[in-house]
């Protein structure tokens, strides 16, 4: 939960500062990096929002792939129920992967690489 937090967090300070190389260091997949990257041009942050993640069911947890049922609670608004999976950075940290339904770390990744 912990990572997750602080992923979430860094994303947040990323898009408040409209800054794109910190935003990208946060990704595992290049893939998803891209498809996020659509809409960090989009999203514009005016205050910086208060932040907190629970992991509410882990799906998988290895080595290389970690997937678990989140939410995600910004300035008192919490967020569905979603899957979010991650993957090591090569840097001793992780980094988001995947978000969404239908992959959980088995099989070859929706967006390749």
């Amino acid at each position: 939960q912990a990572i997750f937090e602080d992923l979430e967090r860094r994303r947040l300070q990323a898009l408040y500062d409209g800054d794109r190389d910190a935003f990208a260091e946060l990704f595992a997949n290049d893939a998803y990096l891209e498809v996020s990257l659509q809409a960090f041009e989009e999203f514009a942050v005016e205050d910086l929002p208060i932040v907190s993640t629970e992991v509410v069911r882990i799906l998988n947890d290895t080595e290389s792939c970690v997937a678990f049922e989140s939410t995600t609670t910004v300035n008192g608004r919490t967020s569905d129920l979603g899957v979010v999976v991650l993957e090591p950075l090569g840097r001793g940290e992780w980094g988001y992967s995947f978000a969404g339904t239908g992959w959980i770390c088995d099989g070859p990744h929706p967006f390749g690489s």
